[in-house]
C-alpha cells in the first residue's frame, strides 16, 4: 500500500513537472491525471464508501421497546411495571441481509472499475486524436513550405516570361488552400484540447507528445471476460439474487425476547399462609415469543417482484455479453485492417512519397517538368503522407478500443 502511494506521488510529481516546464505529457501521465481529477471517478469512489457503511447496517435488529406502567392493573393498589422487549429477525433473514451488504460493496467497486475503464478509453481516444492533429499540423507546415517555394518560383518565372499567368495563379491558389487547411487543423486542435481539459478537469492545455505507433496488449486474444462493465452487470445479477433471498426470508417469523420487573401489591398465599406484599417488593420474569405474519400476500408479492428483478438483470447481463462478443470480434477485424494499411505505408509508400517530392523539386527547378506535373507530384506525395498519419491514428485507436474491451487501463 505504501509503495502504491509512493508510485502515485511520483506520477503526480512527473505530471506537475511536465506542465511547469512545458514538457509533453505521456499517455500514462494523461490517464493518471484524469483518474485523479475526474468528478465521475470521485462520485464512484464515494459510492463505494457509501455501500461500505451501508453494509454495517445488515445486522440491524431494530429498536428495543421499553415500557413503564403504573396503576391499578392488579388490584386497587397502585403498582409499577417495567417491561423491555426486543424483536430480532430470524437468523436466516439476518444472514441474508449481511450477505446482501457484501454483494453491494462488490457491486460498487465493480462500478468504479467500469467508470475508470470508460474514462480511460475517452482520455486515450481524445489524446490520440490530439497527437494525430498535432502531427498533421507539422505536415501542413511542411506543405506550406513546399507550396510557398512553388509560388515564389512561379512568380519569378512569370516575371521573366518563362511561364504564364495560369501557373502563377495556380501556385498562389494552392498555397492559400494549404493555409486554409492549417486554420481548420488549428480549430480541430483547440476542440481536442477542450475535450481533454474537461476530462482531466485541467485549466491548462495539454502539451502533446509525438504520434508514435502503439503496441498491441500481449494477451489481446485471451478473453474479454475481464471487461469491467460486464463484471459490473454480472455482479448486479448476484445482488438481485441475494435481494430475492432477503425478500423470501422476510416471511420467516421474528423472534421476540422480553424481560419484565413489576410490583404486585396485595396479599399473596405463600405455602398456605397469606402474606401482604407492598409495592417495594418486585417480581420479575422473561418473555419469549414469535412474530408471525398473518397477511402473507404482500410478502409473496415482494418475493415475486425480486425474482422478476433478478431475471431482468440476468437478461441485461446476457445481452451485454452477446453485444460485447460482437464488438470484440469487430474490433479485431478493424485492428487487422488498420494494421495491413499501416504496414503498406511503412514498408514502401512513405519512402516513395519522400522520393517523389525530392525528384519533382529537382526536375521542376531544372526545367525538366512543367508546373502541372510538379503540382500533381506534390499532391500525390503529400496525400500519401497525410493518409499515413490517418492510418497510424486509426491503428492506434483500434488498439485503444481493444484495451477498452479487455479492461486494460
Amino acid at each position: 500500500m505504501k509503495q502504491l502511494k509512493i508510485q502515485k506521488l511520483s506520477i503526480l510529481i512527473l505530471i506537475t513537472s511536465s506542465l511547469a516546464f512545458g514538457q509533453p505529457m505521456t499517455r500514462v501521465q494523461v490517464v493518471e491525471k484524469a483518474l485523479q481529477n475526474n468528478q465521475m471517478i470521485k462520485s464512484a469512489e464515494f459510492h463505494v464508501e457509501y455501500y461500505k457503511q451501508l453494509k454495517k447496517t445488515g445486522t440491524d435488529i431494530g429498536k428495543a421497546s421499553a415500557v413503564w406502567m403504573h396503576g391499578q392493573y392488579n388490584s386497587i393498589y397502585q403498582d409499577n411495571n417495567f417491561t423491555i422487549t426486543q424483536t430480532v429477525p430470524f437468523p436466516t433473514a439476518l444472514g441474508s441481509q449481511v450477505r446482501l451488504g457484501k454483494e453491494q460493496v462488490i457491486g460498487s467497486q465493480k462500478n468504479l472499475a467500469a467508470t475508470q475503464n470508460s474514462l480511460v478509453f475517452d482520455v486515450k481516444s481524445a489524446y490520440e486524436q490530439l497527437l494525430y492533429q498535432e502531427a498533421l499540423k507539422k505536415l501542413l507546415l511542411s506543405q506550406d513550405s513546399l507550396y510557398t517555394d512553388f509560388s515564389k518560383a512561379s512568380s519569378l518565372r512569370y516575371k521573366t516570361g518563362e511561364s504564364n499567368l495560369l501557373e502563377k495563379t495556380t501556385a498562389e491558389t494552392q498555397l492559400m488552400e494549404i493555409k486554409n487547411l492549417a486554420r481548420q487543423n488549428e480549430a480541430d486542435v483547440q476542440i481536442s484540447q477542450t475535450r481533454i481539459q474537461a476530462l482531466l478537469k485541467s485549466e491548462t492545455p495539454v502539451i502533446a507528445a509525438d504520434l508514435l505507433e502503439r503496441q498491441l496488449p500481449p494477451d489481446e486474444a485471451v478473453s474479454f471476460q475481464s471487461n469491467p462493465q460486464l463484471g459490473y452487470l454480472k455482479q448486479q445479477v448476484m445482488i438481485s439474487e441475494q435481494f430475492k433471498k432477503v425478500e423470501r426470508n422476510r416471511i420467516l417469523p421474528d423472534i421476540i425476547f422480553g424481560y419484565f420487573n413489576q410490583s404486585l401489591t396485595g396479599i399473596q398465599n405463600i405455602n398456605g399462609q397469606d402474606q401482604f406484599f407492598s409495592r417495594d417488593k418486585h417480581f420479575q420474569g422473561f418473555q419469549l415469543g414469535l412474530g408471525i405474519p398473518i397477511w402473507f400476500a404482500p410478502h409473496v408479492a415482494r418475493s415475486k417482484a425480486a425474482a422478476y428483478q433478478e431475471e431482468a438483470t440476468r437478461k441485461n447481463a446476457e445481452y451485454f455479453e452477446t453485444s460485447l462478443t460482437g464488438a470484440y470480434s469487430q474490433a479485431i477485424q478493424e485492428f487487422d485492417k488498420n494494421q495491413a494499411s499501416l504496414s503498406y505505408y511503412e514498408s514502401s509508400a512513405l519512402q516513395n512519397a519522400n522520393l517523389i517530392i525530392t525528384q519533382a523539386r529537382k526536375a521542376y527547378h531544372g526545367g525538366e517538368i512543367g508546373y502541372i506535373e510538379y503540382l500533381q507530384s506534390l499532391k500525390n506525395a503529400l496525400l500519401i503522407k497525410s493518409n499515413y498519419l490517418m492510418a497510424l491514428n486509426l491503428f492506434n485507436q483500434s488498439i485503444i478500443k481493444l484495451e477498452f474491451l479487455l479492461g486494460k487501463f
